[in-house]
């Protein structure tokens, strides 16, 4: 790919063959430069709504950490070089609610809408842990109780509960390579695919493929099972809970008042069906301004937005039994992971969110520090490159201490 040139990506009309984006490529190297920052174009949305002060509300005291040497395994580089080669597109450091560090290339800037993937879990149990302190969904409540559809499924007898932390008993496998048939099907229900076989016809939309998820054999709470599709049926809770859209309730409810200044959205399969899963885009700065929310347990300027009980818990649950219970523990395996949050295990209790092709929030309560990393990582998971950012994290935390 030496002669091919990121900046001519979707430019002409039409652009050359070569620099085109669709369906069938929007998640492959190097279109996903273009695409990640561009998915309503590609993908129906639903719109987020910002703040209606639209305001940065936030003060900048840059410092310049582009020379920063990491040492990670006895290799050295700076922090500048490292985000290059990871595929980098914003790269914001946030201490003690002000501004230290931003990096932004490619197609993305600071008010560019860029899709966050599994971050969008997250951000959907922050939503929950507020609907669960208004009463409108209780985490004891089997999920068929809520959603009738679902008999029959592997969410049945699952409890909300069980879907917030990825312990149900399902035949579903999440399979990044696209081999497993279960997972296409997943993927072209949501309209993020185009469906190739008429098998995955059979599905209507992404409702109707979570009302017919295999179960296992095993039981519920036993044993952490990765799995994106709980995720989407968490956003479908929120909204039969809630008897509101996914994506009107998140901005009334999280966005709004947590002072975004861009407009953010959700994907959405033809009939509506949102994709709390993966399906967010949202600007880099208002990423960086809800995780901040997080590392202040929820309260800004003394209104408790999110439960601070809530982001307690993620932070601290102990019983770890069941994230340790899983088939390949790659990343943290002194950590636990909570309402679709990891404890990292490390010193400094940092805990965060990760998304597939390099998204991460990181936040470490010790030092007040909030990280967010967007990218467009050929990989939708590369563990050496998750364990050198981890390094950076933490390298940051102690050189701003």
């Amino acid at each position: 790919m030496r002669d091919y040139e990121v900046n001519k990506i979707m430019q002409g009309s039409p652009p050359p063959q070569k620099y085109q984006v669709s369906l069938e490529n929007w998640r492959k190297y190097p279109h996903c430069k273009w695409s990640f920052s561009n998915v309503r174009d590609l993908i129906p949305t639903a719109i987020i709504s910002e703040s209606r002060n639209k305001k940065i509300d936030f003060n900048k005291n840059l410092v310049d950490l582009n020379a920063l040497v990491i040492n990670h395994k006895g290799m050295k580089s700076n922090l500048l070089s490292i985000l290059k080669k990871c595929d980098t597109d914003a790269f914001l450091v946030m201490q003690k609610g002000i501004l230290k560090y931003e990096f932004f290339d490619n197609f993305t800037k600071e008010n560019t809408p860029h899709i966050i993937f599994s971050l969008s879990k997250s951000i959907t149990s922050l939503l929950t842990g507020i609907l669960v302190s208004q009463k409108v969904i209780n985490l004891d409540s089997t999920v068929s109780t809520i959603i009738e559809e679902t008999k029959g499924s592997a969410y049945e007898h699952a409890t909300v509960r069980n879907v917030l932390d990825m312990n149900i008993a399902s035949r579903f496998v999440e399979d990044y390579t696209g081999n497993e048939q279960i997972f296409k099907d997943y993927r072209a229900s949501t309209g993020w695919d185009i469906p190739k076989q008429t098998k995955e016809l059979n599905f209507l939309g992404l409702h109707d493929f979570l009302s017919k998820l295999p179960t296992s054999d095993l039981e519920h709470g036993r044993k952490y099972h990765y799995c994106s599709p709980h995720s989407d049926l968490l956003g479908w809770i929120i909204e039969r809970a809630s008897g509101k859209k996914y994506s009107k309730i998140m901005s009334e409810l999280l966005f709004e008042p947590a002072g975004t200044i861009h407009q953010s959205y959700v994907t959405v399969d033809k009939w509506g069906a949102s994709r709390a899963a993966g399906g967010i885009s949202i600007s880099p700065y208002d990423l960086l301004i809800i995780s901040e929310l997080v590392r202040c347990y929820g309260i800004k300027n003394n209104d408790e937005i999110i439960p601070s009980s809530w982001i307690e818990d993620i932070q601290s649950h102990k019983n770890n039994k069941c994230y340790l219970n899983q088939d390949n523990l790659e990343r943290f395996p002194n950590g636990n992971y909570r309402s679709k949050w990891y404890q990292t295990g490390f010193n400094d209790n940092e805990f965060c969110g990760i998304g597939i092709h390099g998204q991460n929030i990181w936040i470490n309560p010790n030092k007040e520090l909030t990280i967010i990393r967007m990218s467009s990582a050929a990989d939708p998971i590369n563990i050496k490159t998750e364990e050198l950012m981890f390094e950076v994290f933490e390298e940051i935390g102690k050189t701003l201490s």
